[in-house]
């Protein structure tokens, strides 16, 4: 049930940012990697506690 259920959240995250990085990628004009859209994520989540 676990395993399931982090599968899920998984996919249905990864469609989300799948989304983000298809955004960026329009705004700016070139490729971004999804990899790269975390970090931004991340990062701004980051900042925004402090």
């Amino acid at each position: 049930m676990k395993r399931f259920i982090t599968v899920r959240m998984w996919e249905e995250t990864k469609d989300k940012l799948e989304q983000v990085r298809m955004d960026k990628s329009m705004k700016e004009k070139k490729i971004v990697s999804l990899a790269q859209v975390i970090d931004e994520l991340v990062d701004e989540y980051f900042k925004k506690q402090k």
